[in-house]
């Protein structure tokens, strides 16, 4: 019997549910070493495994999936409604929520690179265990296809807006937006791998409509509420004026979806070069750049837009760009790149929970076609289920639904970073004050140190110091990383749940408990995850120190130098005559510590 392929470094850290060997057949994997080459060097026909870096990988990724849509049909919208000054504050709860879970989703990447299969579900799993995170990868799988209806609806509505700002049909929007989800599968199932090298021409196509943007505000004019930069609109805008059955957070819930792509460069692990630099770096610099054309947005539209109009036209951005039809192919493209990131790494991740038997009345979904493992049912499935989510038919009813299990998600991850450091914090804590005393060991150290000081030079030994400098070289990202940050955007995660929508909220949590309890039925005997954190027994100890604070710990004073002591003994037993010969080997005396 011939032996097994050997996995290559790629394979056995790719978020893919089956990881291809460092050999195969397939036309694009061709036996050579060609993941050393840039992408942009490659062979676009003759595809080859290529690994991606922190630009051309993780941050269009991010941005073709954080940047778009909702931005462009929203945020006027989200001005007419809020005001200038709301709708900032917005932004900085969506903001601060992405930021808490990608620093939180960097720690855990850093300390479990090894277990990094299936992305999201791959990361918790090694946090917490199978179970929960079996739970957690399908919530987050749940949210992606709701997604999905979400950028398809939206898609939609800015066909239809374009012809006829007032459609009567909305039946027309549900079905373009059918027909969409059906064609976009074939692409995923087909040719979704060929556009992953086009990220940054569609990136540089969204750069153009955001410029078209900015020079139709700076030339807008006119009586149809355009008004051009104008101080009376700027304060006008500058405050709430909220429609009927609108609140601060069902705009919150409307706009919160557009960090929904965050989790992009967690998705790719397997494909970069660098894993936890590439993911930080690219992650955080889409996540301000984002962050500064959202506000961007905002600005230029309440200082050149009438209010009356932001309320009541989606496709007010769009009329107000210098070039229309440029800005609507970047919203197209916008769309259509996210639904299609969403069918690619949504199916897989669910693939990988079906292939680890977690959930066995999911097994059929682990099933794929072709060397790679494709996941052909798991991609139809979520195809399927999405097209049910589009019947919806409106972009601000699908908004909230979608952000409830991306908040789940992120509270789960923010959670499982705070848990596992609190864990490693704890284990590396000495159990006693003595531990730090322990003498024992510090001539060793001292030894040690000596000998590694010596003139003596050992070739093998030195390389691998210099390799070990390397592996612990700290990242500039590395120093935001902070448990009570994560804590922090944990329960703001599910405070935001409940204030958007309560309703939605308790059924997306009731979901995620039944799936949860469901595993520990089917799968008890799973392996824990490598935190041994318990919220709840931190909780009673912190406030029980202080409603009850403890004494005062024991404090044990180890002297630097042994005191000067002198000793004098004393005889217990009287001599006996009758043995005075024989010598005194057997004698019982006492010692007394005398002070000097």
């Amino acid at each position: 019997m011939a032996n097994p392929e050997p996995f290559s470094d790629e394979a056995r850290f790719s978020g893919s549910a089956n990881p291809r060997p460092a050999k195969t057949t397939e036309l694009w994997d061709e036996n050579d070493e060609s993941y050393l080459v840039e992408w942009w060097k490659a062979n676009f026909f003759i595809r080859k495994p290529i690994l991606f870096g922190t630009w051309d990988g993780v941050f269009t990724s991010c941005m073709l999936n954080i940047f778009g849509l909702v931005v462009f049909l929203r945020a006027g919208w989200m001005v007419g409604n809020a005001g200038l000054l709301l709708s900032c504050l917005i932004i900085v709860f969506t903001l601060f929520v992405g930021l808490c879970t990608v620093i939180a989703s960097n720690g855990l990447i850093a300390s479990c690179t090894e277990n990094s299969r299936g992305g999201i579900y791959g990361i918790i799993t090694y946090v917490f265990g199978a179970k929960v995170g079996a739970t957690v990868g399908i919530m987050y799988v749940l949210g992606q296809t709701i997604c999905i209806a979400l950028y398809v609806t939206g898609f939609a509505e800015a066909i239809v807006l374009k012809f006829d700002p007032d459609p009567a049909n909305h039946w027309l929007l549900r079905g373009i937006g059918i027909i969409t989800v059906l064609l976009l599968t074939v692409v995923a199932l087909f040719g979704v791998k060929y556009l992953v090298r086009l990220q940054l021409v569609l990136l540089g196509i969204l750069v153009l409509a955001v410029l078209d943007f900015v020079i139709g505000c700076s030339i807008a004019d006119g009586p149809s509420g355009m008004t051009g930069f104008n101080s009376t609109s700027f304060h006008d805008n500058l405050y709430p004026g909220f429609a009927e059955k609108q609140t601060f957070f069902t705009v919150l819930g409307v706009f919160f979806p557009t960090c929904t792509g965050l989790m992009a460069g967690v998705n790719m692990q397997g494909d970069l070069k660098s894993p936890h630099n590439n993911i930080s770096t690219g992650s955080l610099a889409s996540l301000a750049v984002s962050g500064f054309l959202y506000y961007m947005f905002v600005i230029l539209l309440a200082c050149t837009v009438q209010k009356e109009l932001l309320l009541s036209d989606y496709m007010i951005a769009s009329e107000i760009s210098w070039i229309s039809w440029m800005f609507l192919i970047g919203l197209y493209i916008a769309s259509l790149s996210s639904i299609l990131g969403s069918l690619y790494g949504a199916p897989r991740v669910f693939q990988c929970i079906a292939l680890d038997n977690i959930i066995p009345i999911i097994g059929i979904f682990g099933k794929g076609r072709g060397a790679n493992n494709e996941p052909v049912i798991a991609t139809i499935t979520v195809s399927l289920v999405s097209c049910c989510f589009v019947l919806v038919g409106h972009l601000n009813i699908l908004a909230p639904i979608t952000a409830m299990p991306f908040l789940l998600t992120y509270a789960a991850v923010n959670y499982a970073y705070f848990s596992l450091a609190m864990t490693e914090e704890r284990s590396t804590k000495p159990e006693s004050i003595l531990d730090q005393y322990n003498t024992e060991s510090t001539p060793i150290m001292k030894d040690s140190e000596n000998n590694m000081n010596s003139s003596e030079s050992y070739p093998l030994l030195d390389a691998y110091n210099d390799s070990v400098k390397d592996e612990r070289r700290v990242y500039w990202h590395e120093h935001l990383q902070s448990k009570w940050l994560t804590f922090v955007g944990a329960l703001l995660s599910v405070l935001m749940m409940f204030l958007i929508h309560w309703l939605f909220a308790l059924l997306t949590t009731a979901l995620a408990t039944m799936i949860y309890f469901y595993t520990r039925t089917t799968s008890p005997g799973t392996k824990p995850g490598a935190s041994s954190f318990v919220l709840s027994r931190w909780l009673y100890h912190v406030v029980r120190s202080v409603v009850h604070p403890l004494p005062a710990e024991e404090k044990i004073v180890i002297a630097t130098e042994t005191p000067e002591m002198s000793y004098k003994t004393m005889q217990l037993t009287d001599e006996n005559t009758d043995y005075q010969e024989r010598e005194k080997v057997h004698q019982s005396v006492i010692s007394e510590q005398i002070e000097t």
